[in-house]
């Protein structure tokens, strides 16, 4: 009986270790290319639901409300949200807020408000309903020197969203983002998504989109070689350390971005400008290659064999070997094996950019051992 009591401890502590973790509650784990900064001194409603993002945090709300053709939004919830105190007097139905150095006052039924003793007029009176006052969307931003952005596209948008943020603080406007958060309010399950892709789980099945609307699965599958098809992204390598997606950002930036997937747990681990021909992982990091084609931005500045290291919470990358050498294929397009170990990784090469005559590039030709870190290799055999 003892036994399978500590073994219900066990699986309940399991439970809460990883559970918080399938669940994320703070935009910057649903949504990878917006920082804690970002979402920093913001706010995300909408009047279509009871869920908000505070500072990127998932929260109950005070649902705003559209009434005669002006969105009106909850007082209380907002002033305190971005931090400042909130009084009111029932005896004259008045209400202060004190806001870093401003003093902000109205009356439920007046359509007017005083900042710091100047008075101005809003649209709109000041009303209540069930039990929280509300005003019109505008003032309270302005009253408390935030941005607000209101966005509504009935044909892309099940709900309308309702942004209240710092005047710097434009990344949290970015397109995808927003098309996250609709997946939100929705009630989808996100898995992953950032600038390229969304992943999504339903039915216990994920999938995939780029256009955050139209999904489909996403599972692994291996590569057939077709000559008669040019397949630059959604290719899929297994590794070691399991499997690896390359996604191609076709109708955007063209850039070639390398995903680790694993179960539920996806990571961005690489972007580059050029296709990613093959993916390796020796111990704990990942090596990559690349293939230039028509050629990359200063070339002779990197090379086309990269490492990834997991540090920190996420994957950074960097180019191997000497800058201006190409690694693995010849001048012909032949590709050769790349072996990795502990000594480094050995395979062909040659200097491809730099201010060479034919016969001096040729001198380059040879089989390198190419240090696993930094920017060194020895030629062992021309």
């Amino acid at each position: 009986m003892k036994a399978k009591k500590l073994i219900t401890v066990f699986i309940f502590t399991l439970f809460l270790a990883f559970g918080s973790a399938a669940h994320a509650e703070n935009l910057h784990d649903y949504y990878a290319d917006v920082t804690e900064s970002d979402l920093k001194n913001s706010m995300i409603l909408s009047p279509e639901s009871s869920i908000a993002f505070i500072n990127g945090q998932r929260v109950s709300a005070v649902q705003p409300i559209v009434k005669d053709g002006r969105t009106l939004v909850p007082l209380r919830f907002i002033s305190e949200g971005f931090g400042a105190k909130v009084d009111f007097n029932a005896e004259n139905q008045s209400i202060t807020i004190k806001y870093d150095n401003k003093s902000i006052l109205l009356k439920i039924g007046k359509n007017t408000i005083s900042i710091n003793g100047k008075w101005s007029e809003m649209d709109a009176a000041a009303r209540s309903y069930n039990n929280s006052t509300y005003i019109p969307l505008r003032y309270i931003g302005e009253a408390l020197n935030k941005k607000v952005v209101y966005l509504k596209n009935a044909e892309i948008q099940t709900f309308s969203l309702i942004i209240i943020r710092d005047v710097s603080a434009t990344a949290i406007e970015n397109l995808n983002l927003i098309q996250a958060l609709e997946l939100l309010y929705q009630g989808k399950s996100i898995v992953y998504s950032d600038r390229f892709m969304a992943v999504i789980k339903e039915n216990g099945q994920l999938l995939l989109s780029h256009d955050f609307d139209s999904f489909t699965p996403f599972v692994y599958q291996e590569l057939i070689e077709d000559k008669n098809l040019v397949k630059l992204g959604d290719i899929w390598f297994d590794t070691d350390m399991g499997h690896f997606y390359m996604d191609y950002a076709w109708d955007t930036t063209q850039e070639f971005i390398l995903y680790r997937v694993e179960g539920e747990e996806i990571a961005r681990v690489a972007i580059e400008k050029a296709p990613i021909q093959a993916v390796k992982t020796y111990l704990n990091d990942v090596y990559y290659l690349t293939a230039y084609g028509r050629g990359i931005p200063d070339p002779h500045e990197t090379t086309n064999l990269k490492s990834a290291t997991f540090n920190n919470g996420q994957w950074s990358s960097d180019y191997l070997g000497k800058p201006g050498f190409y690694y693995v294929f010849d001048t012909l397009g032949k590709a050769y094996d790349w072996p990795i170990s502990a000594d480094g990784i050995s395979t062909f090469g040659y200097q491809r950019y730099g201010d060479l005559s034919s016969d001096e590039r040729l001198k380059t030709f040879g089989f390198y051992r190419i240090d696993l870190k930094g920017h060194h290799h020895e030629l062992n055999m021309p």
